[in-house]
């Protein structure tokens, strides 16, 4: 993904009002009320709009042929582009539409959660969840443009900020020591955060990665570490409509996964970092969620959960295929986790 497509400037957005192309606007709905950040108001003012209630209910086929719709109904042509602006299910779900509508319309990311920011804009993956799995239908491409905007992060709740923190410290635990040591000083919810410098930080991790490796072939798969299991968690709270955040789960898995990690490391430093490093994301998902999701994720029968994670798409054959840290900052891709191995860790973790 070439450099000059991402914009860290709320004003770099406004050039693209301009041209022949017509523009449309897919955006959370959440944004029908409440305010947003002045750069944008245009957008809304200007252009045909499409509410889309955020949340994984949203990635779906039924929410996505409502769109195709909508965009018969405003006359788009492939011609035209889509500005799809929210967090990660808005921005997965408008870019999957974008990307099949009349063989693909350009299309421009505002990402406005710090997940969105530092994760679910990034990388050309876009998809809906199909039969219980999560995003077993989509498409690899790459928007035209992705505007990269911290002042959108004032607009978010707790739980929010918690969920996108948790994909921050997945980059730095996968791909950079200095930015780990960092973070595990911090807390999400600290005033002073420097969010621009946090924000380009864990997203040039992404954007290096992918730039190697974008229909995720190799080294790319890192970024799925804490996703197998947490995948699997979301699969379950979906069933039993229990409300559980991408990011949340995400953290329990890599939890999880940082146990197995320790469990395969041969130094007693490298174990014990690994060890500290997964009692930081437990101390995070505690302290600064309400306490439930904590409770219900990690009271989960680990044998169901198994079911789930066969069943992932990364998998190949009937073999779980996982991430583990071989230390902070270095992972591999590709490694085989027995079901056993898997409950004992899980068991070790909680």
């Amino acid at each position: 993904m070439s450099e000059n497509r991402y914009q860290y400037n709320p004003s770099a957005l406004l050039q693209y009002n301009q041209g022949e192309s017509n523009y449309f606007v897919i955006s959370d709905a959440v944004f029908e009320s409440l305010p947003v950040p002045a750069a944008y108001t245009e957008l809304f003012n200007r252009f045909h709009v499409h509410w889309v209630i955020a949340g994984e209910a949203c990635k779906s086929m039924q929410r996505a042929q409502e769109i195709w719709q909508w965009l018969d109904s405003v006359n788009a042509t492939r011609f035209d582009t889509l500005i799809i602006i929210g967090g990660g299910t808005t921005t997965d779900l408008g870019a999957f539409v974008a990307s099949t509508y009349k063989r693909g319309l350009n299309f421009i990311l505002i990402p406005t959660t710090l997940l969105g920011m530092v994760d679910a804009a990034i990388g050309g993956k876009n998809g809906i969840n199909f039969n219980g799995l999560k995003n077993s239908i989509g498409t690899f491409t790459e928007p035209s443009k992705i505007a990269i905007d911290s002042t959108w992060l004032k607009t978010l709740p707790k739980r929010e900020v918690l969920n996108g923190w948790m994909e921050l410290s997945k980059h730095a635990l996968v791909g950079d020591e200095l930015l780990w040591k960092e973070l595990r000083n911090l807390t999400p919810h600290d005033s002073d955060i420097s969010w621009d410098k946090l924000v380009k930080a864990g997203s040039s991790i992404k954007r290096k990665i992918i730039e190697s490796d974008f229909r995720e072939t190799g080294e790319r798969k890192i970024l799925n570490f804490g996703h197998t299991i947490g995948h699997a968690l979301e699969s379950v709270a979906a069933l039993s409509k229990t409300p559980l955040d991408h990011g949340f789960a995400v953290g329990v898995g890599m939890i999880v996964s940082l146990q197995w990690s320790a469990s395969r490391a041969d130094d007693a430093s490298n174990k014990g970092a690994l060890r500290d490093a997964a009692r930081q994301l437990q101390k995070w998902l505690v302290n600064e969620g309400n306490g439930a999701p904590w409770r219900w994720s990690t009271s989960q029968n680990p044998s169901e959960l198994w079911s789930f994670m066969l069943r992932d798409k990364k998998n190949t054959s009937n073999a779980v295929l996982d991430i583990p840290l071989v230390r902070i900052g270095e992972a591999h891709w590709d490694c085989p986790l027995e079901k056993l191995d898997f409950e004992t860790v899980w068991g070790a973790a909680f």
